[in-house]
Parts: structure tokens; C-alpha cells; sequence
């Protein structure tokens, strides 16, 4: 059994009279029904506490059908399910999250899904699999599997001193900093910032010698994080 449904009820009697431009706030060209991110999340939180019986393939059913839904809530709202429930994610083989992603269009609908939900302990306790996955993520054809393979190194190398993460954080960013695309440049960008909390002279050092390959707002905007602390 799936519980789709009662997720795309909550989209359509929760959606604002007045609905934005989605291509334009999110970067992507599915309809957009303005549910707010806490909004979605108090949502699943209530749902979950609801369905205590939540079988792992009943999950895994209905976040899949939501991720190939026609919306960006939908999408996000597989993102904060994936996050609400750790005894499945950890389950879920990384071909399931490739095949999700694939499903996924702008910025929002990807970090949803993979800003937060995965942290260092997570990636590190089956570390073998996950490097060859976000290896591979780099150097696919679609952009969305680019940006997941930055994205989903954010929360790790913040909270991590790990030098497995931050290496092959930095060896995905080498493979993608001369791409052009806002959803790769501004990826490369918050990656080197959030990495200097536990990776400081690491990533100083490749910024230093990598200064005039990387996006420039790269750059700029991880001097400022670096010399001030700030974004």
C-alpha cells in the first residue's frame, strides 16, 4: 500500500491562492504550489507519528512515486520523509536514491533531499559504497546527479573532520569547477564554505592553488567565509 495520495491531498488544500514563478525561485519548470518548507515538515512529522506501523517498502513506495510526481512539493516533500525516517533510510540502496534524483529539477528539489538527510556517521559506516557513488554522481551526463555528488558532501565535511570526506569532496569539486551553470557553480561554492569549520587550511590550500580555475564567485564568496566568518 501506498500513502501518495494523502501527501497530494495535503499539497492541494494547503496551496497559497497566490502561487510564484517556480523557474524562477527554484530552477525548475514543475508546477510550484507554494507550500513552505516548515509547512511540509510539521506535515510529515504529524504523518509519521499517524502511521507507526510504516512498513520499509510502504515508504519506500510512496516516496518513489512522490519524487516522480508532477510538483515541486511533492518532491520535497519525499525529501523531508527521507529525512523523518533514519531506520529506512539507512536501508535504502544508493541505485533507489540515484533513480530518485533522476527524478529531481532545480535546485530546491535536489537539496531537499540531499543537503541534510545524510550525515558524516551515515556515509562512513558503508564508506567503500559511498565514495564510488558520489565519485560516479560527479561525472554524470545529467546536472542534477552533478550537484547531488556536492550536495550531499555539505553536511558531512561541516560536521566531519573526516579526511576521507573532505578529499573526496575536493576531488568532486575539481571535476566540476569549470562548469558554468549556476546549480554547479553556487554547489562548488557553499561546499568550500562549509568545509572550512573542520577542514580550514585543506581547503584554503586548494582554494590558494586553484584561485583562477574555480567559478569566481566561488572564490569570492569563500574569502569572505574564510577572513570573516561570514557568508
Amino acid at each position: 500500500m501506498m500513502f501518495a495520495d494523502d501527501f497530494r491531498k495535503f499539497v492541494y488544500s494547503h496551496a497559497p491562492e497566490k502561487q510564484g514563478d517556480s523557474s524562477q525561485h527554484s530552477g525548475s519548470s514543475k508546477q510550484h504550489y507554494g507550500l513552505s518548507n516548515p509547512t511540509m515538515r510539521g506535515f510529515v512529522q504529524q504523518w509519521a507519528k499517524d502511521h507507526p506501523d510504516l512498513t520499509y517498502e510502504q515508504w519506500q513506495s510512496t516516496l518513489s512515486e512522490l519524487y516522480q510526481g508532477d510538483s515541486i512539493d511533492e518532491c520535497c516533500l519525499a525529501g523531508f520523509m527521507l529525512g523523518q525516517y533514519k531506520q529506512f533510510r539507512n536501508q535504502l540502496p544508493l541505485a533507489v536514491l540515484d533513480s530518485w534524483i533522476g527524478h529531481m529539477e532545480g535546485w530546491r528539489e535536489i537539496d531537499t533531499t540531499c543537503q541534510s538527510n545524510y550525515t558524516a556517521k551515515d556515509l562512513l559506516a558503508n564508506w567503500d559504497k559511498w565514495e564510488t557513488f558520489l565519485i560516479d554522481l560527479s561525472q554524470r551526463e545529467t546536472i542534477q546527479h552533478r550537484r547531488a555528488s556536492l550536495v550531499l558532501l555539505v553536511k558531512p565535511v561541516r560536521d566531519s573532520v573526516n579526511e576521507h570526506l573532505i578529499t573526496t569532496a575536493l576531488a568532486n569539486v575539481d571535476r566540476l569547477k569549470h562548469e558554468t551553470d549556476k546549480l554547479i557553480t553556487k554547489a562548488v561554492s557553499w561546499i568550500l564554505r562549509e568545509s572550512i569549520k573542520r577542514h580550514r587550511e585543506t581547503v584554503h590550500q586548494y582554494v590558494t592553488e586553484n584561485r583562477d580555475s574555480l567559478p569566481a564567485i566561488a572564490v569570492r564568496e569563500f574569502d569572505r567565509k574564510y577572513q570573516t566568518g561570514k557568508k
